[in-house]
C-alpha cells in the first residue's frame, strides 16, 4: 500500500518591500502623510518662487549697487591718488622732498592728513583693497546676458587693474626718488652738484682776474642756457649747455693769464659741472618715462574703472530679468505643482483601495475553491500587513486541513490493510500459515523493508520468532532464532516488557537496537505487544529501510493489527486444542467398542494394550492387573 507523507516544511519566506511590509493602518498614515507633504512642498514651492523673486529684484540692486559703488570709489581713489601725486609734485621743491613726501605721499593714519585728503600711498591701499572686493564678483560677471564679458574676461580686466595699481605705484616711488635725486636739499643731489661746480667756476672766473672776459661771457651764456633747461626741461638747452663747455674749457686752457694750477683747477670744475648737469638731464629723461609711465597707468586705471561700472549697470538689469523670469516660472511651477499633487492624491487611492479590496477579494476566491475540496489551493500573499497575515493563516490552515484530511486518508487505507490482513487470515486454522500470511502481507501493504512475529514461550523467558517475510524471515526461523525476555539491548523485548509500542526512527542512534545480519539496511524500528485477555504471548515487529518512517498513528495501527492477529493466533489455538479433545474422545469410544466386542479378561488386556499402543505410537504397551499377577504385552510396530 501506498503511504502518504506529510510535510510541515514551508517554501522560503517570500520577502515583501517597504510598502508591503506596512501595516494597513501605517499605510492609510503614510497616504495621507504623502498628500500632506505634497501639500507642504506646493506651499514651499509657491513661496520658495515668490522668494526667489523677491531675492532676486534684492540680488540686481544689491549686486549692481555694490559693483557700481566699487567702480566709483575705485575711480575717486584713482582720483585722489592723482591729486595727491600732482601735490607731491608740485610743492616738493617748495617744501622739501622730505616734507612733501610726509604730507602727500607717506602711509599714515586718516586723521594725520585730513586737511588734505588721504595720502598716496593710503590711496593705493584703498584701491587695492576695492580690487579685492571686485575680484568677488567675477562669477557673476560671466551671467551677465549683455556686454559680452565673460568670467574670464573680467578676472583679466581685475587681473590688469592690480598690474596697473602696481605700475602706478612703482613708477610714482621711483618718480619720488628722482626727485630726491634731482633736488638741492643737501650737496648730495645733482642740482646740489653742479650748483657747486658752477659757484667754484663762478669764483674763479670772476674774482680778481683778469683778461678772461670772453670766457666769462661763454660762462654766463652756460648759465642761461642752464637756468632755460631747468625751467623747461626742453632739450635743446642741454644741447647748449654742452655746446658751452667745450668752449669755455678751450678758453680757459688757451688763456695765458692763469696760473696753470687755477687752470687745472678750472678745468676740473667744469668737468664736474658737465658730469652733474648730466646725470640731471639723464634722471629728467627718466622723470620723463616715469611720468609718462603713471599717467597711462592711472588712465587705464579710470577706464577699466568705468567699464566695471558698466557691468554693474548690466548686472542690475540682468537681476531685473531674471526677477521676472523667476515670478513667469513660479507661476508655472505652482500651476503643475497643484497637477501633480492632484494626480498623486488619485494614484494613492486608487493604490490604497486596491491594497484593501483586491487581496480580499483574492481570499475569497481562494475560499470558495477550498470549500469545493481543492485543499491544494494558496492564497498569494503579496504584502506583510493585516491582510498579509490573514493570507498566511488562511494558508497555514489551508495546509493543515490538508494533513487532516490526508492524516485520514491514510488512517483509513492503514485500517482497510488491517481489515484486509484479518479477512486474509480467518480462514486459516494453522498457526504456522496464519503467522506467515500476516508477516508477508503487512510487508506487503505497508511497504515495509521487514516483518515478523515473536511468540512467547510456555515457560514465558524467551520470545521465539514463529514466522518472518520473506527469505530473511525463513533464514532466521530455521535458525531458531529467540530473544530473551529479560535481554536490554532489544526492542522487542522492551515492547514485551512494557506491554506497549517502542518506535525507533533512527537505529542508529538507539543504545538497545539489536542488529541483524539478515537484515542490514534497517533504519528504524517499530514493536508493538500482542495480548489476549491481559496475557503477552508474543511481539510483532516491522522495519524500514527510511529514517523517521514511524508515526504515533503508525504505532496505533501496528497495535490494532497486532491484537486481530492474537487474537486469530488464540481461535487457531483454541481449534486445535478442541480438534485434538474431539479425536481423544472418538480414539476412546472406538477402543472401548473393541474391548465391549472380547469375551475373555486377557482377550480385553490385549485389545486395550495393541489400541493404546496404536493410538499413542508406542513400541511396546504392558499391563499389569491385581495380585492374579496376570499381564499381557503386546508389540505395536510403527510406520
Amino acid at each position: 500500500m501506498n503511504i502518504l507523507s506529510t510535510s510541515n516544511s514551508t517554501s522560503p519566506e517570500k520577502r515583501f518591500g517597504f510598502w508591503d511590509s506596512l501595516p494597513l493602518a501605517r499605510k492609510i498614515l503614510l497616504a495621507f502623510g504623502v498628500l500632506f507633504l505634497l501639500a507642504v512642498i506646493l506651499a514651499v514651492v509657491i513661496l520658495s518662487g515668490l522668494n526667489r523673486t523677491t531675492a532676486a529684484y534684492e540680488d540686481a540692486l544689491a549686486q549692481g549697487i555694490q559693483v557700481r559703488r566699487l567702480s566709483d570709489q575705485l575711480t575717486i581713489s584713482v582720483l585722489q591718488a592723482r591729486r595727491a601725486e600732482k601735490n607731491f609734485i608740485l610743492r616738493w621743491q617748495g617744501e622739501g622732498i622730505y616734507t612733501a613726501y610726509e604730507n602727500y605721499v607717506t602711509l599714515h593714519p586718516q586723521d594725520v592728513a585730513s586737511t588734505r585728503g588721504p595720502t598716496y600711498l593710503q590711496n593705493i591701499a584703498t584701491m587695492r583693497e576695492l580690487i579685492k572686493q571686485l575680484d568677488t564678483f567675477g562669477l557673476v560677471a560671466g551671467t551677465v546676458s549683455t556686454g559680452g564679458m565673460t568670467q574670464a574676461e573680467y578676472e583679466a580686466d581685475i587681473a590688469l587693474l592690480t598690474q596697473n595699481v602696481d605700475t602706478y605705484e612703482k613708477n610714482f616711488l621711483n618718480l619720488v626718488e628722482a626727485y630726491q635725486k634731482k633736488g638741492f636739499d643737501d650737496s648730495s643731489d645733482f642740482e646740489s652738484q653742479f650748483r657747486i661746480a658752477a659757484s667754484n667756476i663762478d669764483g674763479g672766473l670772476f674774482y680778481g682776474q683778469v683778461g678772461l672776459e670772453q670766457a666769462k661771457i661763454t660762462f654766463l651764456r652756460l648759465r642761461f642756457s642752464e637756468k632755460s633747461y631747468l625751467s623747461n626741461s626742453d632739450p635743446a638747452y642741454a644741447v647748449e649747455v654742452h655746446t658751452f663747455v667745450p668752449l669755455l674749457r678751450d678758453l680757459i686752457v688757451t688763456n695765458s693769464e692763469l696760473e696753470p694750477a687755477a687752470k687745472t683747477e678750472l678745468i676740473a670744475q667744469t668737468d664736474d659741472y658737465l658730469t652733474a648737469f648730466d646725470s640731471l638731464v639723464a634722471l629728467d629723461k627718466e622723470i620723463a618715462i616715469h611720468n609718462e609711465e603713471l599717467i597711462a597707468s592711472a588712465r587705464a586705471m579710470e577706464s577699466l574703472a568705468a567699464k566695471i561700472k558698466i557691468l554693474g549697470d548690466q548686472l542690475a538689469a540682468d537681476g531685473v530679468n531674471t526677477a521676472k523670469t523667476n515670478s513667469a516660472q513660479t507661476f508655472t511651477f505652482s500651476i503643475i505643482a497643484v497637477f501633480i499633487v492632484l494626480a498623486v492624491s488619485v494614484v494613492l487611492a486608487i493604490t490604497l483601495s486596491q491594497q484593501l479590496t483586491r487581496p480580499i477579494l483574492s481570499l475569497t476566491n481562494t475560499a470558495r475553491e477550498i470549500s469545493g475540496g481543492k485543499f491544494d489551493t494558496q492564497a498569494q500573499v503579496n504584502s506583510a500587513d493585516e491582510v498579509g497575515t490573514l493570507a498566511k493563516t488562511f494558508n497555514i490552515m489551508t495546509a493543515r486541513l490538508g494533513q487532516a484530511f490526508a492524516e485520514v486518508n491514510r488512517r483509513a487505507a492503514d485500517l482497510a490493510t488491517v481489515a484486509e490482513v484479518g479477512t486474509a487470515t480467518a480462514t486459516i486454522l494453522d498457526t504456522d500459515k496464519l503467522l506467515l500470511e500476516v508477516v508477508n502481507l503487512s510487508k506487503e501493504r505497508f511497504n515495509l523493508y521487514h516483518s515478523h512475529i515473536y511468540l512467547l514461550d510456555e515457560a514465558g523467558e524467551n520470545l521465539v520468532l514463529a514466522a518472518g517475510a520473506g527469505e530473511a524471515g525463513r533464514q532466521m526461523k530455521a535458525m531458531g532464532l529467540s530473544i530473551p525476555l529479560n535481554r536490554e539491548q532489544s526492542l522487542v523485548a522492551r515492547a514485551a516488557r512494557e506491554r506497549k509500542g517502542v518506535t525507533v526512527n533512527d537505529v542508529t542512534k538507539a543504545a538497545d537496537f539489536l542488529p541483524n545480519p539478515l537484515l542490514p539496511d534497517t533504519r528504524s524500528e517499530l514493536a508493538v505487544p500482542m495480548i489476549v485477555g491481559g496475557k503477552v504471548i508474543g511481539v510483532f515487529d516491522v522495519q524500514s529501510d527510511v529514517v523517521g518512517r514511524f508515526t504515533e498513528s503508525d504505532i496505533n495501527i501496528q497495535i490494532t493489527l497486532a491484537a486481530q492477529v492474537s487474537t486469530s493466533i488464540q481461535n487457531v489455538r483454541s481449534f486445535e486444542q478442541s480438534k485434538a479433545q474431539a479425536d481423544l474422545e472418538s480414539l476412546v469410544n472406538a477402543i472401548g467398542q473393541k474391548i465391549q466386542r472380547t469375551t475373555t479378561v486377557d482377550g480385553t488386556l490385549q485389545t486395550a494394550v495393541r489400541e493404546i499402543g496404536l493410538a499413542l505410537g508406542a513400541s511396546r504397551v504392558s499391563a499389569n492387573i491385581g495380585t492374579s499377577r496376570q499381564n499381557a504385552s503386546d508389540e505395536v510396530s510403527r510406520n
